[in-house]
């Protein structure tokens, strides 16, 4: 069984280990490796805080509820993936186009490159982030940005 550290909406370190949502393994919403999306996302209901879903190498898959508008920030370090499952979801780019995205459609924000999303109520989204990767990337969290919690992801069941 793999483990990974993660940080929950509190800011506390955690681990997780793979599986789990497995039976037996905390949660519900996995059952012989699988993940249920429609369970898992039943399972929660803060938006703007990534459940991981599974790990591929030393990345994380990652789903979350989204709506309305999160902050500017970037990954300097990393790119970040999004596929929209349910609902649309706008990301509004540093010196660039808007790129709007509905069901089934996918994009890559580049590292470095300053981003918002904004999402219609009701979006459902998956990533690919690098492990250790923080959601809010570099942004400053204070005054209006107060209300975001800066998480590495939260484990699925947790």
């Amino acid at each position: 069984m793999v483990k990974h550290s993660v940080v929950d909406e509190a800011g506390r370190s955690a681990d997780a280990a793979e599986g789990a949502g497995e039976p037996n393994g905390g949660g519900a919403v996995r059952g012989h490796g699988a993940t249920d999306l429609a369970a898992a996302f039943a399972s929660f209901e803060e938006t703007w805080s990534p459940r991981i879903g599974a790990v591929v190498n030393d990345y994380d898959v990652k789903i979350a509820k989204v709506e309305g508008a999160y902050v500017w920030h970037a990954h300097p370090d990393t790119d970040e993936f999004f596929l929209v499952l349910a609902g649309e979801l706008t990301l509004e780019l540093a010196d660039r186009n808007s790129v709007v995205l509905g069901p089934q459609q996918m994009f890559t924000v580049e590292r470095g490159l300053r981003h918002r999303p904004v999402a219609a109520p009701g979006t459902r989204i998956l990533m690919f982030e690098r492990q250790g990767t923080v959601n809010s990337g570099d942004a400053e969290l204070t005054g209006d940005a107060a209300w975001v919690c800066a998480t590495q992801g939260v484990p699925l069941g947790e």
